[in-house]
């Protein structure tokens, strides 16, 4: 009886060690919702109560006659008229909906105001993406406190999320394509409203994850890798980039390379995480803003808060489309360029853990429920004094399909500066490329060429 007892005692032991370090998958049983109450990507398949946010019909846009394969592609639903603007004098009405970050700028900036239009679901995917994400609602767990991701490949990782660590690996393994040609600018705009060209970067980005000729049992655990070659300014033309990604931050760190015409010569970059200034943009922002949040999450406790309707950008390709000088204001881009709906998003909260230090304590994540995409992120500092806004302008992809939530901005609401991350000039997809093509060495013949 007593070897029964312990051996009771030791079996409950290891599994709340294991529960507490490992993220489970769900049942068959709740996986079935992805193909009835659910859409393929866990979202809220059906309508709101009101109607304002309509059911997900999983229809992807078909490109206009004037699409160019690998451009932005012409603006959705043109002709379509706001339905209300929200603006300081109104914002009370609206304010259970807005981000902190939205109403601080209401609040500061008279002429900023949100255009709000009818809700359109466009974000779609290939029925092979759905498939492997409803694969991997039964089998994809994180293991080693949420730091690594396994057995998921080829779609979301956790369409149906039980965690906030897990709706953060959605957001870093969600579907951008499979490798992508892209061409952006970033631009930083100072307190008093000067537009400076920061870079222009022709990058390459290939997500391990997606890879259509792979599968769970030969993936390698590189979900992303990107090499990238500065064409613009000229005091920077000619600089490159390498980084590679890891499902496994616990144990293999990200590792980056810089490549420096001047020093003609690759140096491994030490820190491209944190509240590392990020020397793109001269240090206004910080490395995990970046796209929402970015890098090494173990800083941070992850939970989930709930799912809410908000007000905040979509189907912006018309921001994409317009010149710097139309799109980007002194304080905020140009509210005739942005288009505002009310979507379904999870919201987390991400608090930092005692003993870590980051300049950034507290974060609201908001995360689209249809693609995973982080939208917005409020951020305070620790002094509990708001301190960045970060948006993005989600565009729609006719290529892929799919909704690419780029650009990105930050907002400092300290210098009343901000910064415009991936102004996107391309977004093509492209065929597979070598192992070789993310090395270092070659990084160097790209530049010199």
């Amino acid at each position: 009886m007593k070897r029964i007892t312990l051996s009771v005692v030791v079996s409950a032991a290891i599994h709340a060690f294991v529960s507490a370090t490992a993220g489970a998958a769900v049942s068959t049983q709740e996986a079935a919702q992805l193909k009835t109450t659910l859409t393929p990507f866990g979202a809220i398949r059906a309508a709101n109560a009101d109607g304002t946010i309509p059911a997900w019909t999983g229809d992807a846009l078909k490109p206009p006659p004037s699409h160019t394969p690998g451009s932005v592609g012409p603006a959705p639903f043109a002709d379509e008229k706001p339905l209300f603007q929200i603006t300081a004098a109104n914002m009370e009405k609206y304010a259970d909906k807005l981000t902190e970050a939205t109403k601080y700028m209401l609040k500061a900036y008279p002429e900023f105001r949100l255009d709000v239009y009818p809700t359109h679901r466009t974000s779609t995917a290939p029925q092979q993406v759905y498939d492997a994400t409803f694969r991997n609602a039964t089998t994809a767990k994180t293991a080693k406190d949420g730091l690594s991701l396994e057995d998921a490949f080829g779609g979301i990782p956790f369409p149906i999320p039980k965690s906030g660590i897990e709706v953060i690996w959605n957001g870093y393994a969600g579907w951008k394509g499979s490798t992508v040609s892209t061409l952006y600018n970033i631009y930083l705009v100072t307190s008093d409203g000067r537009r400076e060209l920061a870079s222009t970067i022709d990058i390459t980005e290939q997500y391990g994850l997606y890879n259509p000729d792979g599968d769970a049992a030969k993936f390698d655990g590189l979900y992303w890798q990107h090499k990238g070659v500065t064409t613009g300014p000229a005091r920077s033309a000619g600089e490159a980039h390498i980084g590679v990604f890891y499902t496994d931050f616990k144990d293999r760190d990200p590792i980056s390379w810089q490549y420096l015409p001047g020093q003609r010569r690759v140096r491994k970059i030490p820190n491209v995480n944190y509240d590392t200034p990020n020397f793109f943009l001269s240090g206004v922002t910080q490395f995990d803003e970046a796209y929402g949040f970015f890098g090494k999450p173990d800083q941070m406790d992850f939970k989930i808060v709930g799912r809410r309707e908000m007000y905040v950008p979509y189907n912006t390709n018309k921001l994409n489309l317009m010149s710097p000088d139309k799109a980007f204001g002194a304080h905020f881009p140009n509210p005739d360029a942005v288009r505002w709906e009310l979507h379904r998003v999870w919201e987390v909260s991400a608090t930092l853990k005692p003993g870590m230090r980051n300049v950034v304590p507290k974060r609201r994540l908001f995360v689209d429920e249809d693609s995973w995409n982080i939208l917005m992120a409020d951020e305070w500092d620790g002094q509990g004094k708001l301190y960045h806004g970060v948006i993005s302008y989600p565009f729609v992809s006719y290529d892929l399909p799919g909704v690419v939530a780029l650009p990105f901005m930050t907002f400092d609401f300290q210098t009343r500066a901000y910064a415009v991350s991936a102004f996107v000039q391309r977004y093509k997809p492209v065929a597979r490329k070598p192992a070789s093509f993310f090395n270092p060495d070659a990084m160097v013949q790209d530049a010199l060429r």
